[in-house]
């Protein structure tokens, strides 16, 4: 089976998305007990007792993920012998979300950092940008790379998510014992997933990758979240569409640092 390599770039797309949508939007009411600033020294963890993952708590997971407001991600993706990395950090604010994320792959020519803060999309394509990055307003839909560009961003929202996975989940149950991930006890779950029930942009993206590759969507989906014993998750694992990826997160509620590029490094992306 053939996989392209824009299937291959889907799973990076699926990094941008998760960090927009577990900080993205507007943020739910933080569950008591948990205590968490971007300013931390250490990553703030809090430990409640008995917390398991079901249908039923999902929200929850996804509200004290939000809560946490800051953390750091890194991936990497598998598929017909070609693989792609990324990592960055993600940080929520009052105006949204801020986030940076540099993506690589042995089949691109040099990697990709992309930086999305105070609303503006800054993307560096190595030599394609002249080694600056390109400045897109994420809400101007008059230019077609802006719009292309600002997708991936407009559909991720918390309640667009949550509006797509929760009633597309079939179960949520424990798979094995305990790990330790990053010094934190996690429990590993295994989330199924309706591929009929998912709706929305994402899901319409989704069955057009499909198409493009020539690969049939299989009924169901599962996926692997490592959960900690602070009702943070740690790892997620999925094989989807002939792909292998895999996500780790840490620094939950640690400091990061997300700023825009100097001026001198910034260009206006071009009109199409």
């Amino acid at each position: 089976m053939r996989v392209s390599r824009r299937l291959l770039a889907v799973p990076a797309a699926v990094v941008l998305a998760w960090s927009l949508t577990a900080c993205g939007g507007a943020a739910p009411e933080e569950p008591a007990g948990l205590t968490a600033s971007p300013s931390a020294t250490e990553e703030a963890v809090v430990e409640p007792a008995g917390f398991v993952l079901t249908t039923d708590t999902v929200d929850e997971l996804t509200g004290f993920m939000v809560a946490a407001q800051t953390y750091d991600i890194s991936m990497l993706s598998e598929a017909g012998g070609s693989s792609v990395t990324a990592a960055g950090q993600a940080r929520v604010t009052d105006a949204g979300t801020e986030m940076t994320m540099t993506t690589g792959s042995p089949d691109l020519p040099a990697e990709v950092e992309i930086r999305l803060v105070g609303g503006q999309l800054y993307v560096n394509l190595g030599e394609l940008t002249g080694g600056l990055f390109w400045q897109i307003d994420a809400s101007d839909t008059s230019n077609p790379m802006a719009a292309a560009m600002a997708q991936s961003t407009s559909k991720s929202s918390v309640a667009d998510s949550l509006a797509a996975l929760v009633p597309a989940i079939v179960s949520v149950e424990p798979s094995g014992s305990e790990e330790q991930i990053d010094g934190v006890s996690t429990q590993p779950y295994d989330m199924v997933v309706d591929t009929s029930k998912l709706s929305g942009p994402a899901a319409d993206d989704f069955v057009a990758e499909a198409a493009a590759a020539g690969v049939e969507i299989p009924a169901q989906i599962t996926y692997r979240y490592w959960v900690g014993s602070d009702k943070l998750p740690r790892k997620v694992s999925v094989d989807l569409l002939g792909s292998h990826t895999e996500i780790m997160m840490s620094n939950w509620g640690g400091p990061v640092t997300i700023e825009a590029p100097p001026a001198d490094q910034i260009t206006a992306a071009p009109t199409m």
